[in-house]
């Protein structure tokens, strides 16, 4: 087994902070799915929006010596500290500069196509980076399960609303997840298997911290074109951070994996 280090630093940055918080909530799931594909020894794998590396350095882990691990990101940074001799960092946009077709034996990506307008082509660009026998597990989000609150709040809907309005204004897709499986099928590769999860999450405990930490991240934005006021967005964050009853859903995540068959 190859011995990843992770160097800890304060944490300062509230963006890799938030990444950090999605993948404490995502990655146990995530996991499972690759211990089912069977990630072996030897194996050549691309983590694509690789975020602050938590699933690169499993895959690290699991590929051993021999195996490579390519950790793409367009922004890298916050991967700063990682290192292990079979895994290699790269600041690569994927939209312009496609994954050489036919290397890997498995392709991995997580929310990610949602926000690129052309997530197809470069879904069909995944599956043909993949080489004969290799596979494919792509896992996206629809944030739009956030609009479930417990007891009802009219509020929270409306910044749930909002969130979702604000992802459409910038080419992205906030309900990719339920659309994913059909565009998964087109690509030709032999589905194996899918999944989906969703986690209920209380206000005023850690978990709530994701949504506050995306929310805290676009409001300057949903302030600016008006979709919510400043009062607004401080009343949602009280909501959300003063423990009470209230329970909302994280977005789900949907996860669909498969394998190229042939030549």
């Amino acid at each position: 087994m190859t011995n990843v280090q992770h160097t800890a630093e304060p944490e300062t940055d509230p963006e890799k902070v938030r990444l950090e918080q999605v993948a404490a909530l995502t990655d146990p799931a995530t996991i499972r799915y690759l211990e089912e594909i069977g990630v072996r020894e030897g194996w050549t794998c691309a983590e694509v929006g690789a975020g602050t590396g938590s699933i690169a350095r499993w895959l690290s882990n699991r590929v051993g010596n021999f195996g490579k691990v390519h950790a793409i990101d367009i922004e890298p940074a916050y991967m700063e500290g990682i290192t292990a001799p079979n895994l290699e960092v790269r600041r690569q946009d994927i939209t312009t500069t496609p994954l050489e077709e036919g290397a890997y034996d498995l392709v991995h990506c997580k929310i990610l196509l949602m926000h690129l307008p052309e997530r197809e082509r470069v879904l069909g660009e995944f599956a043909k980076a993949l080489k004969p026998g290799g596979y494919l597990l792509v896992e996206e989000a629809d944030i739009r399960s956030i609009q479930r609150v417990d007891p009802p709040s009219p509020l929270l809907t409306r910044a749930a609303m909002a969130l979702e309005t604000f992802f459409y204004f910038g080419g992205a897709d906030p309900g990719y997840g339920m659309k994913l499986l059909p565009a998964f099928r087109r690509t030709g590769l032999k589905l194996l298997g899918t999944d989906c999860q969703l986690t209920a999450v209380q206000a005023g405990t850690p978990e709530m911290r994701t949504i506050s930490l995306s929310m805290a991240k676009l409001a300057p934005v949903i302030t600016k074109v008006g979709l919510m006021g400043e009062k607004e967005i401080e009343a949602v964050f009280d909501q959300l951070q003063q423990p009470s009853d209230t329970v909302l859903y994280t977005p789900v995540t949907v996860s669909v994996w498969g394998q190229r068959i042939g030549e």
